[in-house]
């Protein structure tokens, strides 16, 4: 998977209706351009700064960020090639009710940008890895849903990204969320909880939330390795579009 952020210039002055999910429009756009007739190929975020806004209110002349991530190396270079041909020939982007000007790509971002083929690094996972021991925290930015409702705790985000993991790369992994559980050492476990209008209404409270852990052993790292593919792949439902977002820091 790779992961962009595009900077888009503002057009016009503009008050965009977010109750929908702007991403949503973000997504369908980019599709258009990639060609994309598979959803789940790509997944975008919102304006940065603007999830939870019921309105966004686009300025002329300002920059706006969005991330920008393709399942597939083929799509990444296509993506690449396109957004390369709007920059030089100044072409106006239309995203809904907003009309932007490509002003920038942003390649190098610890945060929000890089690479990982998931796959290729559990296949290359040293079984006999048992003095593994690193320090993580984990934030959960925006809501993970589950059957419409935004979920909390460590055991229900795992099985989510489990589940996930199976449907995205048909890697067996099953019987292993006890072996993972048991690999994790919890110091710090907190949500909390925020009134939002979301999905015109459909979402209405959703959890926040900070964990902070130490993980071990050969299913520590295993666990590791799912977390850096959630990095970029997002969990839960509707993470095409942003949902299910959060941020890995490793600590020394």
């Amino acid at each position: 998977m790779n992961s962009i952020v595009l900077e888009f210039s503002a057009l016009e002055d503009k008050v965009i209706d977010n109750t929908g999910m702007y991403s949503l429009e973000i997504h369908k756009k980019i599709s258009e351009i990639l060609e994309i007739e598979n959803k789940n190929e790509l997944r975008v975020s919102n304006i940065f700064g603007e999830f939870f806004n019921e309105t966004i209110r686009l300025e002329k002349n300002k920059k706006y960020k969005i991330r920008v991530i393709t399942k597939t190396q083929e799509k990444f270079l296509k993506l690449r090639d396109q957004l390369f041909q709007i920059a030089i020939n100044k072409e106006k982007i239309v995203i809904g009710g907003g009309v932007f000007q490509l002003a920038g790509i942003i390649t190098k971002n610890d945060t929000w940008c890089g690479e990982y083929d998931f796959v290729k690094e559990i296949k290359i996972l040293d079984v006999d890895t048992l003095n593994f021991s690193t320090k993580i925290n984990l934030k959960i930015i925006n809501p993970i849903l589950k059957d419409g409702k935004s979920i909390f705790g460590l055991e229900k985000i795992l099985e989510i990204i489990l589940k996930d993991v199976k449907n995205d790369t048909n890697l067996v992994i099953e019987g292993i969320k006890e072996n993972i559980l048991n690999s994790i050492t919890i110091k710090k476990e907190f949500y909390r909880e925020k009134r939002v209008d979301l999905l015109n209404s459909k979402v209405k409270k959703i959890y926040l939330g900070d964990i902070e852990a130490v993980l071990r052993g050969y299913y520590g790292n295993l666990f590791l390795h799912l977390l850096k593919y959630v990095k970029y792949a997002g969990i839960g439902e509707f993470r095409e579009y942003g949902f299910g977002e959060m941020m890995l820091v490793l600590k020394i």
